[in-house]
């Protein structure tokens, strides 16, 4: 099982790469990101997949990080 961790998913890159992971042999991306700069409009396309959870919060401000990225290979 491969699991990845996007900060900044919500943006033009973040978006894009994951648009490209969620077509190959990736089973997880979690997505963090707080809108600030982001489109939640570029993970719309993403919310029939079960592939891709989102957290809409800064990356230092999510609680217990080093506990929810335990499993995560990249």
């Amino acid at each position: 099982m491969k699991k990845i961790i996007i900060t900044g998913g919500a943006g033009f890159i973040g978006s894009h790469l994951i648009e490209k992971l969620i077509k190959t042999e990736i089973d997880e991306i979690l997505v963090i990101d707080d809108l600030s700069t982001g489109k939640s409009a570029n993970l719309s396309k993403f919310n029939d997949s079960n592939k891709v959870k989102f957290i809409n919060e800064k990356v230092e401000d999510v609680q217990n990080l080093d506990e929810m990225s335990k499993g995560y290979d990249l």
